[in-house]
């Protein structure tokens, strides 16, 4: 019996995936443990891999198409073996025996939401303009599948006409719409009123190409548009006007005029104003954001640390890591420190439910990471997550620092490398900033901020220490500022400050 192909534990919060590449082709023998496949999700990619011997019976989903993680991929077994016919759904109605007459044919529903249909049917009817409502299906249950979709159009139309010299052989509008999200190219800009269909990821690479070099990124209409291929034999049907005489001696009556075109749809954007479509990694952070801002009240506390001994310590012993293979980064004694302020309050390291607090006696520390940011200044943002945190030294986190960065940066992180974080760190001062107010991962309960550390004049006491003395002296420190923000149900202000303080602490109090 044939192996279905499924998706593996992709982490907490993954709902759908995106096709990239299949690696192996129809009939090919593959063994368990081969990749024949990969994936993306809106953060990292992925590698599926086969999970018994045999063949590659069968195909399910192809590249460009997103489908959800509970999805069957395809099959694996004997070659040559028979899979059977889908079987139909729950609810598909058996046939009798009389065929149905043409009144008892579906009629069409103005609600498109109710209308059964699969999400690649729904993506491409979208694409080519096709109600939904207007079709019957021909998948289980009576699902509307894309080939009726693309049954449905009249084979003039640019998105069932055979290839031409410069398509992609064989490529999806998703994958052209994926592309696209990725660089973000607005496709109606480069279709300069061709249909989107007719696009290829070679007009979205060309298009970025064409931008990073400041020349026009818009593609020159190559086909009609669907109005025109429809509105044609309309045309060529209407008999000529016939010629209006005129006076004796009059020059001959002017042709009647041409039809006036349809007026132009108003744009929807001002001028000097443009569309950029959301990648799926910035609607998922608009996402995630927007429902952590609404699910937990944020308060943030702001602490000033002086950062003198974390640098006398990282010049004294960086070479010592180096020899090591290790970068000693600030970024270890951040984490180590962190380390301390969620031993010292474990409500810091928790998560909040209705029947009370859970709190984690693990610590797995996320490390936000910027994305490089684009022509238009969009980026991203990921959390790889350093798991048991509090099992490391400072060696173990320096290295396991690197280790992330470098395999981040050369986007071969795992999804269970951003999976389980119960606290997270913001080291927003890479990028210069002195202050910011971070937004919690959700279901932790915390989120420390870092800023720039820089010089600043700091008064040094050795008498009271609010009273003006003679021990007051102004001295230029390496200073930073910490922004903890939390979560008002769990934390207070005072147990917030309490783990600021064992933060600081810590920081502070290296010999």
């Amino acid at each position: 019996m044939a192996t279905q192909i499924k998706l593996p534990d992709l982490g907490e919060g993954v709902l759908d995936v995106t096709i990239s590449r299949w690696r192996v082709p129809i009939g090919t023998a593959v063994k368990s443990g081969d990749v024949i496949l990969e994936v993306a999700t809106d953060k990292v990619d992925s590698e599926v891999a086969a999970t018994v011997d045999g063949t590659l019976l069968q195909i399910n989903a192809h590249e460009g198409e997103i489908v959800p993680v509970s999805a069957v991929l395809g099959f694996i077994g004997v070659a040559g073996e028979f899979l059977g016919a889908t079987p139909p759904a729950p609810d598909a109605v058996a046939p009798t025996a009389a065929a149905p007459s043409p009144a008892a044919a579906p009629t069409a529903t103005a609600d498109e939401s109710i209308v059964k249909a699969s999400p690649v049917a729904k993506r491409v009817a979208a694409d080519i303009g096709v109600a939904l409502a207007s079709l019957a299906g021909t998948g289980p249950g009576g699902q509307i599948t894309k080939s009726d979709v693309l049954a449905a159009v009249a084979p003039t139309h640019p998105l069932t006409r055979a290839p031409l010299p410069g398509d992609l052989a064989g490529e999806s509008p998703l994958v052209v719409r994926r592309a696209a999200a990725e660089l973000n190219i607005n496709l109606q800009e480069i279709a300069a009123g061709r249909p989107l269909s007719t696009l290829t990821k070679y007009d979205v690479l060309s298009a970025a190409a064409s931008r990073a070099a400041g020349k026009p990124v818009k593609v020159a209409p190559a086909f009609p548009s669907v109005a025109t291929v429809s509105a044609a034999p309309a045309a060529a049907a209407a008999p000529p006007a016939p010629p209006q005489a005129g006076p004796p001696g009059s020059p001959a009556a002017a042709p009647a005029a041409a039809p006036k075109a349809a007026p132009a749809i108003p744009g929807q954007f001002r001028p000097g104003e443009e569309l950029v479509k959301h990648t799926r990694m910035r609607a998922a952070i608009a996402k995630n954001t927007s429902a952590s801002a609404f699910t937990a009240p944020h308060v943030t506390t702001m602490w000033d640390v002086d950062m003198s001994a974390v640098l006398a310590h990282r010049a004294a012993h960086k070479k010592e890591f180096a020899a090591g293979g290790v970068n000693l980064t600030i970024t270890a004694y951040l984490f180590e420190a962190i380390v301390a302020g969620l031993r010292k309050v474990p409500a810091a390291n928790a998560s909040w439910s209705e029947e009370g607090v859970i709190l984690k006696r693990y610590y797995n520390i996320g490390m936000a990471t910027a994305l490089p940011m684009d022509a238009n200044g969009l980026g991203g943002l990921i959390v790889p997550v350093i798991k048991n945190a509090g099992e490391l030294n400072l060696m173990g986190l320096a290295r396991a620092v690197n280790e992330l960065a470098d395999r981040a940066r050369k986007n071969e992180l795992r999804p269970d490398d951003l999976a389980d974080g119960t606290f997270t760190l913001s080291n927003y001062g890479t990028s210069g900033s002195r202050f910011q107010t971070p937004v919690i991962v959700q279901p932790q309960v915390g989120i420390l901020g870092v800023g720039a550390v820089e010089k600043r004049a700091v008064i040094v006491s050795n008498g009271h220490p609010l009273e003006p003395n003679l021990g007051d002296a102004l001295v230029i420190k390496p200073m930073t500022t910490l922004g903890f923000s939390y979560d008002h149900r769990v934390l207070d202000g005072a147990t917030a400050d309490a783990f600021c303080a064992a933060v600081k602490g810590q920081l502070e109090g290296y010999q």
